[in-house]
């Protein structure tokens, strides 16, 4: 049979990973379905794809269960071990990517080392012309922008590309030379130029679109929408981009979250100038979204897209994307693409490899009055609703209803040298980990079997529960601190019968508290990534909670389900503080684990400041303990499982 394998295998793997590109191999990847492609995967699963599937687990590890110092070896080990050259040097890729993305002098040198495995035998066009944007960014870290220049210009000898234009953008020193490359960018979407006043105090705040545009007055009307939320010192900049767009006919709704700084009176200056403009406020602090639907309830377009209180935008954005939508009746929205841009005028990739301009998920377009009657509204949470809004349209309309559109960078996000919004506990870097890993599986879980995907606002009963740091009304907090009678830890996505039974257990047993559940994670290439249904099911939100990275935590009792979870570093656990530490033992322990329990023992101390209490699940894991000398663990109570007292 193996011999039967081995034939199968060399040919499926010569013509998946020889004759078919890369574009070619995730164009029939996304034109099937989930088990469309698990029964491909079956039938056609040669070496290399278990190869794929081993480095993209490792890569899961690594972002998005944050094993850092593991993932890190577990990748160089794969480089050097791997025979295929084409996944050594995607291997050797994400090496450069991870340490590329760390943007400091030191990790460049580390990716410049592992460049050299990524060139070596390479011939895709698309992946050469992203190793060169990477390397020059990298060369540029290292104070070396000339040699970053030779790179883009022998790129751009292959081929003119607006990536590489932007590439060479970030590598010019003077403003003026650096937008005039920034412009060959939009020149290739034939996109009129912009222009900056090089004098100003604030560099982003001048930016404008280039020349006059004709206006565009005979157009259904567009609903703009601006959250906004201590934005005094930059919405302007927003504001009057829109009210520049060459598509006249709109509706500009700016939403004040409750800001404390003077956001309310810049905004209501304007209603007070232009008619087309529209100011409410939210009653509380509640985020952006529930800010949004308030717009959309008083919006009247035909279309309605939105606008971020910090993002420039083009005065052919509307235009574009709503010209499209009046060309095509079958499209229900659309999205343009954007470049994000710091505030000393460098373009910002935000995690997305060689590639500055990208899809703006944020500035959808849709059709007002289909989406409301068959959808509704964003999600009432404080952050990542566009991707599960998106989720919606497309259950409910069909993937062919919505387009993210080619028209270069419409928007310009003005992202923060000093705070990138995608390295907090809760932000976004191209990959979803702790609270968006959490929202998205439990929005995954409900989507798969409801009926009805519409949404209203306002959203007085949440139709599945979510992480408190997403909610618009945040509990009452000291310190910043929640308060819990009960944590339980454990790895959800695979409990045996046992581990359920005293999860369950416990559960009954403390039915009249607030108890949280902290999802932490075995290191294992094997398991299943979401959470199993049995624990999902038992989180309403209210009584039990899912806590999650970058929450702090009391709680009077914490419970470790298998302990052993804690071995190996992890990073998305939320910060813990407990009054009593008790870890379940689960799995039968003999003398060669007596060194692990030891380090876990002291590593668990120094993590939660608590004296660890021992218990065994059953007699039989109770029996191997005596085997093993006391003082190896600490002791272990005799009980044979956890208890009241």
């Amino acid at each position: 049979m193996s011999k039967v394998k081995r034939i199968i295998e060399g040919p499926v793997d010569w013509f998946l990973y020889t004759v078919m590109g890369e574009k070619q191999r995730k164009f029939i990847l996304n034109s099937i379905n989930d088990k469309q492609k698990e029964k491909l995967k079956q039938l056609l699963l040669g070496k290399k794809n278990r190869q794929r599937q081993e480095l993209k687990q490792i890569k899961f590890h690594l972002y998005n269960l944050g094993f850092i110092d593991q993932g890190l070896q577990e990748l160089k080990n794969y480089m050097q071990n791997v025979e295929s050259p084409y996944f050594k040097r995607m291997s050797a890729w994400e090496l450069v990517l991870w340490h590329a993305n760390q943007y400091s002098e030191t990790d460049a040198n580390k990716a410049l080392d592992y460049m050299k495995t990524v060139e070596d035998g390479e011939s895709d066009a698309d992946q050469l012309r992203r190793i060169a944007i990477i390397k020059a960014e990298l060369l540029d870290m290292i104070g070396q922008p000339e040699e970053g220049i030779t790179v883009i210009q022998k790129a751009l000898e292959n081929g003119a590309h607006p990536d590489l234009y932007l590439a060479m953008a970030n590598l010019k020193s003077d403003l003026r030379d650096r937008f005039e490359w920034v412009n060959h960018a939009f020149a290739m979407y034939d996109l009129n130029e912009i222009e900056i006043d090089v004098h100003a105090e604030q560099i982003y705040d001048s930016l404008q679109t280039k020349g006059t545009l004709s206006s565009k007055d005979n157009g259904p009307l567009v609903s703009v929408i601006i959250p906004a939320y201590n934005a005094e010192d930059g919405i302007q900049v927003a504001i009057e981009s829109i009210l520049s767009q060459s598509w006249t006919n709109l509706e500009l709704l700016i939403v004040d979250d409750c800001s404390p700084d003077d956001t309310f009176n810049v905004i209501k200056a304007y209603e007070q100038k232009d008619s087309r403009v529209k100011v409410f406020q939210t009653p509380s602090n509640s985020g952006p979204y529930v800010a949004r639907n308030i717009a959309l309830q008083h919006a009247k377009g035909d279309f309605v897209t939105i606008n971020d209180s910090d993002d420039w935008s083009h005065a052919s954005k509307i235009e574009l994307q709503a010209q499209h939508l009046v060309e095509h009746d079958q499209i229900i929205a659309n999205t343009s693409e954007h470049a994000r841009i710091t505030e000393d005028m460098k373009l910002y990739r935000r995690g997305t490899p060689g590639k500055y301009i990208f899809p703006n998920m944020s500035s959808i377009m849709f059709r007002r009055e289909p989406v409301l009657q068959k959808i509704g509204y964003w999600d009432s949470v404080r952050f990542a609703a566009d991707g599960e809004f998106k989720r919606r349209l497309l259950k409910q309309f069909g993937t062919g209803a919505y387009v993210d559109l080619n028209t270069g960078p419409l928007s310009l996000p003005r992202q923060s040298v000093t705070s990138l919004t995608g390295s907090s506990a809760f932000g976004y870097n191209g990959f979803f980990m702790g609270v968006r890993k959490e929202y998205v599986e439990s929005l995954e879980y409900y989507h798969q079997d409801a009926e009805n995907l519409y949404y209203p606002y306002p959203m007085v009963n949440r139709p599945y529960p979510v992480p408190e740091p997403m909610w618009p009304k945040r509990e009452e907090k000291t310190n910043g601190v929640r308060s819990f009678d009960i944590v339980i830890a454990a790895d959800y996505r695979q409990l045996d019968d046992s581990e359920i039974s005293i999860f369950n257990q416990l559960l009954d047993e403390n039915s009249h508290s607030k108890i949280g559940l902290a999802q932490v994670f075995h290191y294992d290439l094997n398991l299943r990534a979401k959470i199993e249904e049995r624990v999902r099911n038992k989180v309403d939100g209210d009584h039990i909670h899912f806590i999650v990275y970058g929450e702090k935590i009391h709680t009077k009792t914490l419970i470790l389900i298998d302990p052993a979870t804690f071995l190996i570093t992890q990073k998305y656990i939320p910060e813990i503080t407990t009054d009593h530490l008790n870890a379940i033992i689960t799995n039968i322990v003999d003398d060669e684990a007596s060194d692990d329990v030891t380090h876990l023992t002291a590593h668990l101390t120094d993590y939660f400041q608590a004296s660890v209490v021992w218990y065994a699940i059953n007699n039989e894991v109770q029996q191997s303990l005596k085997m093993i000398p006391s003082e190896s663990y600490g002791g272990v109570w005799d009980k044979g499982c956890i208890s009241n007292d």
